[in-house]
């Protein structure tokens, strides 16, 4: 059996990406403290992002990043991921106090998105993101956003290339998790950047640790959930949607969207469920071109927040205050804007599965 091959070198630095990163170790130059944050229920993608900015900026500014993220980590891949990553991540809570001269940095998620635990009003030192650019981003420091790429943590890749730093096999390992699962394995929304980040990290990974991320064991909850939603999934036409009430964990919605979508002849997956007080939504597209993000947002409007790309987006409309019927009401009303935005509302209902 031949040997794996040895890391590829990378290619020359650019200037851009030397000037960005110069930009960036500006930015902390002052700093005393470091917090990273990424979105609530973090993915894959916002969790290598955040280690590998933390390992940047302790090896080059000389800094202890903390690393935290609000909500919890349900999904069992995500869970590993951390375990194999072998770093802390601190749970932010709403009365989670940050002193002034903390310097706050964003992966995966940008202010006032919605999913981000971070005070009102406190305005992040540094934003690395590959959503969509927020007009409330322009208060920041220091920001790249790049939603050309597919992954934030090809980002971070060219960040540790332009500083000379080779991260461990840990860090390889999760940052390649993190492409593959945000771009379904370079077949979603990839750019060339994502595709030159697989090839410079693969050969840096640990295989085992990977299958262990990849292929967890699986909680009882999962597979509840699963059952749940499909029993309750309903086709309309080429739309497939599955309300499944409570969740075992917030990140389930999306697992569920990701598993419906590959249904045959479907070209939209809507899930949605409610944990604690807030109604959870994910969405994904087999088009290329359908901007589900701006989809979402049109249809969530006043009544929460929702971003996302053009292949994959999701939301979450606050239920607090609701009784059970109201927030009944309020899921069927936005099930219903859905199916209408995507011309299907007349369409009679089909039961994926037969009972």
């Amino acid at each position: 059996m031949s040997e794996r091959p040895g890391p590829r070198e990378p290619e020359a630095v650019t200037r851009k990406e030397a000037t960005q990163l110069a930009a960036l170790l500006h930015a902390v130059e002052e700093a005393e403290h470091l917090l990273v944050v990424t979105h609530d229920n973090p993915d894959p993608d916002a969790l290598a992002s955040a280690a590998a900015l933390g390992f940047l900026l302790k090896s080059c500014g000389g800094l202890e990043p903390t690393l935290a993220f609000g909500g919890i980590v349900g999904r069992a891949e995500n869970r590993a991921l951390i375990e194999e990553l072998g770093v802390e991540f601190l749970r932010l809570g709403e009365s989670t106090e940050i002193a002034p001269p903390t310097v706050v940095a964003l992966v995966d998620t940008q202010p006032r998105a919605g999913n981000l635990a971070l005070p009102a009003g406190r305005i992040a030192n540094i934003v690395i993101d590959h959503h969509p650019l927020r007009p409330e981003t322009a208060a920041s420091p220091f920001a790249d956003v790049r939603p050309e790429y597919g992954a934030n943590s090809s980002i971070l890749v060219e960040y540790l290339r332009a500083a000379g730093l080779e991260p461990d096999r840990m860090l390889a390992t999760g940052l390649f998790y993190g492409v593959q699962s945000e771009t379904a394995d370079l077949g979603r929304e990839v750019s060339a950047a994502d595709i030159t980040a697989s090839l410079y990290l693969y050969p840096r990974t640990d295989p085992e640790a990977y299958g262990r991320i990849r292929h967890p064991r699986l909680p009882a909850g999962y597979f509840r959930s699963v059952h749940k939603a499909l029993e309750e999934a309903r086709r309309y036409g080429p739309v497939i949607v599955a309300p499944v009430g409570r969740l075992a964990y917030p990140d389930m919605v999306a697992e569920l969207a990701d598993l419906l979508i590959r249904a045959k002849g479907i070209d939209w997956a809507l899930a949605l469920g409610r944990y604690d007080e807030s109604l959870l939504i994910s969405v994904r597209t087999a088009q290329p071109t359908a901007h589900a993000g701006e989809l979402v947002r049109g249809v969530i409007g006043d009544r929460g927040s929702a971003g996302g790309h053009g292949m994959m987006a999701g939301g979450q409309v606050r239920l607090h205050g609701l009784t059970d019927d109201e927030a009944a009401a309020l899921t069927e009303s936005i099930l219903s804007d859905f199916l209408e935005a995507l011309s299907v509302s007349e369409e009679r209902p089909a039961s994926l599965i037969e009972t």
